[in-house]
């Protein structure tokens, strides 16, 4: 039996572009991405001691954070935080500080 190879998938090809479809959505995706807001060194020291607080007195807290070009939030607890590493977690997620934008009490 012969290896009809690439020549097999031509017809799907032909009837669908796929290739120009897969770009335009990776192009929609970059579009919406957006930058790392920056903070300033005022806003860092708020942030840290927002976090020591809400771990001692063991509050429940929502952190907005960046992650993969998306602002995402994430309700609950700290159960750890490991200061010299500058990571915290909750709900078994781990945050690195540098990612941390926002924090309030929920």
């Amino acid at each position: 039996m012969m290896d009809r190879g690439i020549i097999k998938w031509q017809p799907f090809n032909s009837c669908f572009n796929a290739q120009e479809v897969i770009e335009d959505i990776n192009k929609q995706k970059e579009k919406e991405r957006i930058k790392f807001p920056t903070l300033s060194e005022d806003q860092l020291m708020v942030l840290e001691d927002k976090i020591k607080n809400s771990f001692y007195l063991k509050l429940k807290i929502k952190i907005d954070y960046y992650y993969d070009g998306e602002i995402k939030s994430l309700i609950g607890k700290i159960n750890y935080f490991d200061y010299e590493n500058r990571k915290l977690y909750i709900n078994n997620r781990e945050i690195h500080f540098k990612q941390i934008i926002k924090i309030r009490e929920v």
